[in-house]
This record gives C-alpha cells, sequence and structure tokens, in this order.
C-alpha cells in the first residue's frame, strides 16, 4: 500500500475511533427519538400479546407465537377481541417483511419454504429438502376458493416459521419511526445495521459502544451474536466488522426502560421463543450491563443439569456485546 493511502486509511479509522469514543461517552439526557422508538416497540409487543422473561432469565408469560392461528388478545384488555378482525400474530409477522420491502425490494417474496419429497407418507425418507421461494410458489397457486385461499396462506406462514425476523422486526421499529435509508441501514440481518454503528458513518443514527463500559438509554438497540463461534465481547466485534466480508449471526433488542433504582432495563426484541418478547436485565453498580447477563464458564445452571439435552436455563445469558446508542 502507499504511504499516502495508508495515511489517509489511518486518519480515518482514527477519526471514526475519536467519533465512537465522544459518542459512547456516558451521558443521561433523554432522545425524543429513543423516546419514540421504545415506545413502538412496546406498542408492538402489545399488539403481538407476547413473551416476558424475568431478570433470573425465567419465562414468566407465554404469549402468542409466529404462527398462532387465533385472533389475538385486546392489548388493553387481554382477553379476546372478536371486534377486531384479521388480528393475526403471524400476519403481523408477515407485516414486518412487507414493511422491510418497501426499503429493500423483494425481501418478503425471497422468502422459501421448504419441503421434503414423500415426507407426508413416509417418516423416514432420506430425501433432500427442497426449497421454493414465495415468489414462484403463491402464483401457482391459482384463484380465490377456500381451498387456494388456505394454501396461499399456509405457504406465507410456513415461511415466516422457516426464515428468522428479528432483524425485520427492528427494521419495523425504525420505518415506524420515520428512520431514513441515510440514518439505518434497512435489512434482515442485524450485522448490516450494526456496521455502519463501528464506522461512524455520517448522518447515522446509531454509534457502536461497548454496554459494559456505556449506560444504556431508553431507545438504545442491546445486541449479542451468536451461531457456533460468537464474538464474545464488545474488541471482537471492532476488529470483525474492519475485516473484507464482514458478517455475522447476531440479535438486537430495543432498551424501553431504565430503571437505575432497581439496577434493571428493560428490552423488547422480536423472534425470540418465535414471538415479540419484553425481558428484564441486569445492571451493576456503574449503570452498565451486568456479567450476570453473560455466559459463564462451566456453563448450565442446577435444572438444566438434570437433562443433558439443555443447553442453557437463563433466557437471558448471551454474549451481549454491542449497545447501539442513539447519537
Amino acid at each position: 500500500m502507499r504511504p499516502i493511502r495508508l495515511f489517509m486509511l489511518l486518519a480515518t479509522l482514527c477519526w471514526a475511533g475519536s467519533a465512537l469514543a465522544q459518542a459512547c461517552a456516558p451521558g443521561s439526557v433523554p432522545n425524543p427519538l429513543g423516546a419514540r422508538l421504545a415506545q413502538a416497540a412496546l406498542d408492538e409487543y402489545a399488539e403481538f400479546n407476547g413473551h416476558r422473561i424475568d431478570a433470573g432469565g425465567r419465562l414468566w408469560k407465554a404469549g402468542s407465537v409466529e404462527s398462532e392461528a387465533e385472533l389475538l388478545y385486546d392489548p388493553n384488555t387481554g382477553k379476546p377481541a372478536p371486534d377486531r378482525p384479521g388480528r393475526y400474530a403471524w400476519r403481523r409477522v408477515w407485516e414486518y417483511w412487507l414493511t422491510l420491502e418497501r426499503h429493500v425490494p423483494e425481501e418478503a417474496l425471497s422468502h422459501k419454504v421448504i419441503s421434503v419429497s414423500g415426507l407426508l407418507k413416509n417418516p423416514s425418507t432420506a430425501a433432500a429438502p427442497d426449497e421454493t421461494r414465495l415468489s414462484a410458489l403463491l402464483p401457482a397457486i391459482q384463484g380465490e376458493a377456500p381451498a387456494a385461499t388456505a394454501l396461499r396462506q399456509a405457504a406465507v406462514r410456513a415461511a415466516l416459521n422457516d426464515s428468522p425476523w428479528s432483524a425485520a422486526f427492528i427494521s419495523y421499529l425504525a420505518d415506524r419511526v420515520g428512520l431514513e435509508s441515510r440514518q439505518f441501514f434497512y435489512s434482515s440481518s442485524h450485522w448490516e445495521y450494526i456496521a455502519p454503528a463501528f464506522r461512524g458513518q455520517a448522518g447515522y443514527a446509531f454509534a457502536a459502544c461497548d454496554p459494559r463500559a456505556t449506560p444504556p438509554r431508553v431507545g438504545d438497540l442491546l445486541c449479542y451474536a451468536r451461531g457456533a463461534s460468537p464474538f464474545k465481547n464488545y474488541a471482537e466485534w471492532r476488529e470483525a466488522v474492519r475485516r473484507p466480508g464482514f458478517s455475522t449471526p447476531s440479535h438486537c433488542e430495543v432498551v424501553t426502560d431504565v430503571d437505575l433504582d432497581a439496577k434493571k432495563i428493560e428490552t423488547v426484541g422480536g423472534n425470540v421463543l418465535q414471538s415479540v418478547v419484553r425481558r428484564k436485565l441486569k445492571l451493576n453498580r456503574e449503570n452498565v450491563l451486568s456479567d450476570a447477563n453473560l455466559p459463564k464458564r462451566g456453563g448450565t445452571g442446577r435444572e438444566c443439569r438434570r437433562d443433558p439435552s439443555c443447553g442453557q436455563d437463563n433466557l437471558n445469558v448471551q454474549y451481549w456485546a454491542v449497545l447501539l446508542k442513539l447519537r
């Protein structure tokens, strides 16, 4: 690399690092956009009638799931609402994808339905799974007869079950509060909107901060990597984002409440246990994310050790390593 180009690259990295450090400096001034984003998340949680997870990582309320075929409850009463037709959980998930499609054309119809030849007749078939895109499947189901309508809706519901939608949920919320494409990278993958926050992109709505050093505010996004080899901390994320071809499975949730007296925050995220979930996470004495929410050596708790197939018995324990702080 020529000296001038190397100097420019180093200068750019230094500027981005300085901009991030300034954006991540502790501050408790409320952000009006953050309040709107948090309210949009809470409203959608209520509309979906989602799950709730307590600060100990236990599921204490089981709500609706993504393929629910029954009408959703009225969010104001918690009871069935026959006077509000058309409100099904799977249709709300489909709306997240259709909203994302306004920003990323063909995103919704590119979903695939997974099928295995002969599986209905033979449960032991060795046939390989086939993938059929909705864009090809739906036009093949013609007509308005009840059977055709049922098949088209069943195809969409199957595709929703086979497709992670947590990033589409965040994109839906971003659209609800009016974020423009220069402020937020609309995507069905979380890493695609996390990466610009690390790069200090001009006009971007978020800055990538370390949740173990930066107090969260209402409207921030709290994120973790997942998969076989997840990034375990902020430094690993920061280094990985700089590499060519960066991508990683990940998940983010909106911070909807910060209770400094109780040393807890609440978040809302999509596609957690196939639902929209509202959870509590612990803060430490410095009002940053507590290590209690992070994986520990030795692994699982007492209940999980009773079942060899159990992965963990605390649903809050993840490698929470990035706080996308609203600028």
